[in-house]
């Protein structure tokens, strides 16, 4: 508990610092005492439009996005029983993004994509790929291998990719920059209304996984012992996959497809704070939040006035980190 309070402590005021440094960075300089006036509304006009309508917005995306993506990892390797488990790696990313590349495919170069549409299609496409998971890898009667779903999910993954590919290519050069952007991850030019639309998901869904930590602490043990203690191993896991899944492909709906988080926020977490999951949660959550927002600050300032996407920058930190898992997994 101790060391949970100390972890929690530093890593909220590590998210704040990351923040306040993310708000000022930015084409307009912005001074503390100008940043103080814009959030409570006493700032000119284009100061608060900066800060509260471009800057603060892709903040608080970044934030939800990053736990979003990160619980919904947690639940993924605690169902599994795999460090190495995320929604990317298992393909609930890429059939989000399929449904994603054919609403843009489908449409007129000159319509606008409506953020519920986006929205419905990643989350049809999520669902419909983690049910295609599931059942491949469940047989009736038997309680569902972890390590099938791992592998059914890799499989699909790949077959969604490859489609993905023959639809890019034949996407004229206005869409392809559409969706090039979006496959590789980004925040900007989004708005309140994105916010307005993520921030429930999260939250709600955040809070009820972490009221059911319980079970998730139950799956995480032998089946033998789970189904000892009461739990219905398949009911159980089927129902957590599929609010992971609906984490996962709001975010990706929101950000693009936004790879690793969902893989090293849970994985830090575990080493921070143990594996019980009313510890490690929390913690999972803030290294999201962390992560995306110190990304999205990084992209926007080392290159500046250039942005990189932060969605490079999610993996240029997660590959290797990913490697590293791979590595001791192994050892």
């Amino acid at each position: 508990m101790k060391q949970f309070i100390k972890v929690f402590l530093l890593a909220i005021l590590l998210l704040l610092v990351m923040i306040y440094g993310d708000v000022r960075t930015g084409f307009l300089d912005v001074s503390h005492w100008d940043l103080l006036m814009a959030l409570f509304g006493l700032g000119n006009p284009t100061l608060e439009m900066t800060v509260l309508d471009f800057r603060l917005v892709r903040i608080i995306l970044a934030l939800l996005i990053g736990v979003g993506l990160g619980l919904a990892g947690a639940v993924f390797q605690t169902i599994s029983r795999n460090d190495l488990a995320s929604p990317s790696i298992l393909g609930v990313n890429a059939g989000a993004g399929l449904g994603v590349i054919l609403l843009v495919y489908f449409l007129n170069s000159d319509t606008a994509l409506s953020m519920w549409a986006l929205a419905l299609v990643a989350l049809v496409g999520g669902l419909a790929t983690a049910g295609l998971i599931y059942r491949l890898a469940y047989h009736k009667g038997q309680v569902l291998n972890p390590q099938a779903l791992i592998l059914t999910g890799i499989a699909i993954a790949a077959g969604i990719h490859a489609i993905q590919m023959l639809l890019i290519v034949r996407l004229d050069p206005n869409k392809f920059h559409v969706v090039n952007t979006w496959i590789i991850g980004s925040i900007a030019n989004n708005s309140w209304a994105h916010v307005a639309l993520l921030a429930p998901v999260v939250i709600i869904l955040g809070f009820l996984l972490w009221a059911r930590y319980m079970d998730l602490n139950i799956l995480n043990l032998a089946d033998e012992t789970a189904i000892g203690l009461g739990l219905s191993i398949n009911r159980a896991r089927f129902v957590y996959l599929f609010l992971a899944v609906i984490l996962a492909t709001m975010c990706v709906a929101v950000g693009g497809n936004i790879a690793f988080v969902g893989l090293i926020a849970p994985h830090i977490a575990r080493r921070l704070v143990g594996t019980n999951h009313v510890y490690s949660l929390p913690i999972t959550a803030l290294a999201g939040a962390i992560l995306l927002v110190g990304a999205d600050w990084f992209g926007r300032s080392v290159l500046a006035p250039d942005e990189i996407l932060i969605g490079i920058v999610v993996a240029m930190i997660g590959a290797p980190y990913f490697l590293y898992i791979l590595a001791k997994t192994k050892a």
